[in-house]
């Protein structure tokens, strides 16, 4: 049954939450409120941090006090996942290291519930392995690959924050239309949210929006397809998909960015974006994590097919 929450209400943000942007952290404390609603809030100034107005990616600190105002919310208990999906994101576990578990996230499955998807790879590894982990990092849901979550606590703070570690490493494989020529690349293009829509977001190059940085190489190239290496120095919403489609070369299966004629000539099924390899180095500890995940049959019978 739908429900007012009577005030404004404060959240001390605990060691787990360390190092989180606080849109993602919103979203897990106002259970039920559509995304859309969430990011309403932010933008108007009605959250705020220590007394401070935020923006969405604003990253929020042990100790910190959130202001959530109050908010006609509707408690929807999804259930458990079903069977079928916990056994798939199950299967998809490629290592377990200590505090760790890493996936090679399949294509379509999204990492949390919400926005109208009841749940995702967290939900279903809560029923596998208990209820202590959570996510070190996000990938859309059309993303494939490494995806690495911690026990909460310690592990889970300090792989959050090993993500701004300049050592820190997040290799994607991505196969885009058209022959690559040349080298390596460096796309240096800001981009900026300019539509949210019932959660969806679009992104675009704009010289106001915030520095992203992508630095792309060539692995295998074919008459009307290439395989390439994508390596974030930044980590903006959508940012791989949106440089490659700048420099000439979209995404293969990319709905939102890339070409749809072309994509009508090879039917992808998916959207061709694989998180490869990551490399998480703390600065107080070292290295926390490597691992990796090989590229999908289909990337390469799609290559094989354009030559």
């Amino acid at each position: 049954m739908p429900q007012n929450s009577p005030k404004v209400r404060y959240h001390a943000v605990t060691a787990a939450e360390d190092g989180q942007r606080i849109d993602n952290l919103l979203l897990g404390q106002l259970k039920g409120v559509p995304r859309s609603h969430v990011y309403r809030l932010l933008s108007s100034g009605q959250v705020r941090r220590n007394g401070g107005r935020v923006k969405p990616s604003t990253r929020v600190a042990a100790g910190d006090q959130v202001r959530i105002p109050p908010v006609r919310t509707a408690e929807r208990d999804a259930g458990p996942p079903p069977d079928r999906l916990v056994h798939r994101v199950r299967e998809a576990i490629i290592d377990v290291d200590g505090d760790f578990i890493v996936l090679d996230k399949p294509e379509g499955i999204a990492v949390h519930g919400g926005s109208g998807v009841p749940h995702g790879v967290i939900e279903c590894l809560r029923v596998s392995h208990g209820q202590d982990y959570d996510l070190v990092h996000r990938l859309d849901r059309e993303t494939s690959g490494v995806l690495v979550c911690a026990r909460r606590g310690e592990p889970l703070r300090r792989a959050r924050q090993a993500l701004n570690h300049p050592k820190t490493e997040k290799l994607y494989q991505v196969l885009v239309h058209g022959r690559w020529r040349g080298g390596p690349r460096t796309v240096d293009q800001a981009l900026d949210v300019h539509a949210r829509q019932a959660g969806e977001r679009t992104v675009r190059a704009d010289e106001a929006g915030k520095q992203a940085v992508t630095h792309f190489d060539a692995l295998d190239r074919r008459p009307r397809m290439s395989l390439l290496e994508a390596r974030l120095e930044t980590g903006r919403t959508h940012q791989i998909r949106v440089h490659a489609a700048a420099v000439g070369h979209p995404v293969v299966g990319d709905l939102k960015y890339g070409d749809g004629a072309l994509d009508t000539q090879v039917s992808p099924g998916r959207l061709c974006l694989h998180a490869w390899r990551m490399r998480l180095v703390h600065r107080e500890v070292g290295k926390l994590l490597e691992v990796s995940a090989s590229v999908p049959d289909a990337f390469m019978a799609l290559l094989d097919g354009a030559s």
